[in-house]
């Protein structure tokens, strides 16, 4: 395959389409990830806090946990689909950036008569604003994700240890602890 210039023409004409349609599925997306995040620190804060306050939770207070870990309605099938689509974002935005940039350059590369400067600052100009373009709202998108990300990830240890008590007392048939009927174990 050569690089032709009606190859990097069209290049340069596509890929800001396809792009920019990124760029809005990204913005379209971006509320429902601060949510999803936002709904999965709720218990995870709970849970750490019931095992900082020191000595073993009652079964009340086990249970009530357990009923706020339900109410969130947040699956690992969820949370694990929202992590695979912001990579497979920050990746594709990556490569069409690179891509647009490389045709621009490439364009830009066998210099006429006419100014060759100019036409590395519109590559240059163009290549600036794809960017800001495309990385803003990504990174709007990437912020929230990575600020929670650790703490929902060092709350997995308590998690853990708080479905081995809610088990615990489950197995030992205290009534407060049953889930109700129909409801999904925590």
């Amino acid at each position: 395959m050569k690089m032709t210039e009606s190859y990097a023409a069209t290049v340069a004409a596509v890929a800001p389409v396809i792009l920019l349609v990124a760029v809005v599925e990204i913005n379209n997306r971006r509320q429902r990830v601060r949510e999803l995040y936002e709904s999965l620190t709720g218990p995870i804060t709970l849970i750490r806090a019931m095992f900082r306050e020191g000595g073993d939770p009652s079964a009340q207070q086990v249970e009530d946990v357990a009923r706020q870990v339900r109410a969130t309605n947040v699956g690992a099938r969820a949370g694990l689909a929202m992590v695979l689509y912001v990579l497979s974002a920050v990746a594709i935005i990556s490569l069409l950036f690179l891509a647009e940039l490389a045709s621009l350059l490439w364009l830009t590369g066998s210099p006429t008569e006419t100014a060759p400067g100019v036409a590395l600052f519109c590559a240059v100009a163009l290549g600036a604003g794809f960017a800001w373009v495309a990385y803003a709202p990504m990174l709007a998108l990437v912020l929230p994700i990575s600020r929670n990300l650790l703490y929902v990830l060092g709350g997995v240890a308590d998690y853990r240890r708080f479905l081995r008590l809610l088990r615990h007392y489950r197995a030992q048939g205290a009534a407060s602890t049953q889930a109700a009927p129909g409801a999904p174990d925590a």
